[in-house]
């Protein structure tokens, strides 16, 4: 029997970084055993595939499109694919995320199949790009401050294992002298790396303004004797309000830190990591995936393009597209590739031509076949729809 619209099933994943509430108050998830619930993953990822159900019977997203992939996908999607190229999730995190960065796709691929039988840096051989898009304010840490300014924030410390490489820094600000500094940090040995964050700890109220203080001392509830401590210092420090996105390219640094977001990423669970975290640390592997050029806040930050009852998010990637619906009443929508929709807050029904119709509530999401076509969406509250 076709379908044109499959309710998904999708998995919480534990880690100690999650909230253990949020999920659950903001979207009736059940968290029966009281544990940190930080992710719900909506697609097709090994590490976390969706279920769908319906009258006849249920199996994994993954089998569903295994078995018409053109009219799943669409047939562009299939060849350029191959399947579901995006990964949907809700993040909740209550501390911080450990610094990282994705890996550009030549590195995943070449990573995946160098480390054979080492223990792993790369879980698969795809590119990471992602967006955020805030549920709630969302503190993080995005790409590398200017030179100029990671060199006044330090210079307050007076922290004298890294004065050379700073005034290196200064004098000639460029790719290299910032990975220079950048792993000088990382590498500080322990009586240094401990006399520096007692310094910062001490200091930080007095020589910082609020925002850049209240991130230090948030990681610090959890990572006191961590380096990652001094990444409000060189990668920029903003709090999303809800409703606003931003979008990290492969390669770039970055800390999610506190709040609920949608998030939508090519699918991938590539994480390579630097601090803030107990976690393996391969600072060699990190540092050969990351971009050392500044970006500015203003850049992060996405503007949409606004049409009635929905705006669309420019991402430049080809692996996903991303929509958010509010307040819309019969909307007609044009399916041509796999989709995923998930409701925000409220409630949406999906209506198609045929008189199948699906009704979803906040925390809910259906997978829609490219063989859809032609539907209408009515939504009290808000949607996120997500395409190739």
């Amino acid at each position: 029997m076709r379908h044109y619209f499959y309710p998904l099933v999708n998995e919480v994943k534990n880690y100690p970084w999650g909230s253990y509430s949020a999920l659950n108050q903001r979207f009736k998830i059940p968290n029966p055993d009281d544990q940190p619930q930080a992710e719900l993953w909506m697609g097709v990822h090994p590490a976390g595939i969706s279920q769908v159900g319906d009258e006849d019977g249920s199996c994994s997203l993954a089998e569903l499109i295994a078995g018409d992939k053109t009219a799943m996908l669409g047939r562009r999607i299939a060849e350029q694919f191959g399947d579901l190229p995006y990964l949907l999730k809700i993040l909740a995190a209550e501390r911080a995320l450990s610094i990282q960065v994705h890996p550009q796709k030549a590195q995943a691929q070449a990573g995946f199949h160098r480390q054979q039988n080492n223990p792993p840096d790369y879980n698969d051989d795809n590119h990471k790009p992602e967006l955020v898009y805030a549920i709630t304010p969302f503190m993080a840490m995005n790409g590398f401050r200017q030179p100029t300014e990671i060199v006044r924030n330090f210079k307050k410390l007076n922290i004298s294992s890294l004065e050379a490489v700073l005034n290196l820094l200064a004098l000639h600000p460029c790719a290299e002298t910032m990975q220079a500094f950048f792993v000088t940090l990382m590498q500080l040995p322990q009586d240094e790396k401990q006399k520096a964050l007692t310094r910062l700890l001490d200091e930080a109220e007095a020589l910082y303004d609020a925002n850049l203080a209240s991130f230090i001392f948030r990681l610090r509830q959890h990572y006191p004797d961590d380096i990652g401590l001094f990444a409000p210092l060189f990668l920029n420090s903003l709090t999303l309000q809800p409703g606003e996105a931003m979008f990290l390219s492969p390669g770039t640094l970055h800390a999610y830190v506190q709040g609920v977001a949608v998030e939508v990423m090519a699918s991938s669970d590539n994480v390579l990591r630097a601090g803030l975290t107990d976690k393996n640390i391969n600072l060699a592997e990190l540092v050969a995936c990351t971009v050392f050029e500044p970006i500015s806040e203003e850049q992060l930050r996405m503007a949409p393009a606004k049409h009635v009852g929905w705006q669309h998010y420019d991402v430049p990637v080809e692996d996903f597209c991303f929509d958010v619906y509010s307040e819309a009443n019969n909307l007609a929508i044009q399916t041509t590739s796999a989709e995923i929709v998930l409701v925000i807050d409220g409630h949406a029904v999906l209506e198609h031509a045929s008189g199948k119709i699906l009704t979803l509530y906040a925390g809910k999401s259906a997978f829609i076949p490219a063989s859809t076509r032609d539907w209408t969406l009515s939504i009290t509250g808000t949607l996120c729809r997500v395409y190739a």
